[in-house]
């Protein structure tokens, strides 16, 4: 029971954290290939940053809020599919998209492993 509960608290860290950098690197509006801060950044910025609270507070009762993995592995491939998106259609550099994809790739890895090795525990 202890390596399901260390397993589910590295996820929710590993995401929240991941959340946080997000949070703060979509305010950069170079990053987001414009030269001025957008509303849409704003909004983004502000969903991540809470994203990363909500897993934090997951953290707390990791075995009884293991519900937020499912969750959480659809944010995450859906913000890997827009990268994937901005990329195929030029509007963020390659090298760019190397290093979000592969960030991307490992999370929701761990999160995917997470959710399979712990969906049949009993709280």
């Amino acid at each position: 029971m202890n390596h399901y509960r260390f397993l589910l608290r590295l996820s929710y860290w590993v995401a929240a954290i991941a959340d946080f950098i997000i949070a703060v690197l979509v305010l950069i509006p170079q990053r987001m290939g414009v030269t001025d801060f957008v509303y849409p950044m704003g909004l983004m910025s502000a969903v991540a940053f809470s994203w990363g609270i909500m897993l934090v507070l997951a953290d707390r009762k990791p075995l009884e809020r293991r519900w937020v993995l499912a969750p959480t592995i659809l944010v995450v491939f859906l913000l890997g599919s827009a990268i994937a998106y901005a990329g195929i259609s030029g509007l963020i550099p390659a090298e760019q998209i190397m290093a979000s994809t592969a960030a991307v790739v490992a999370v929701l890895g761990l999160l995917i492993y997470t959710w399979f090795k712990t969906r049949s525990i009993q709280n």
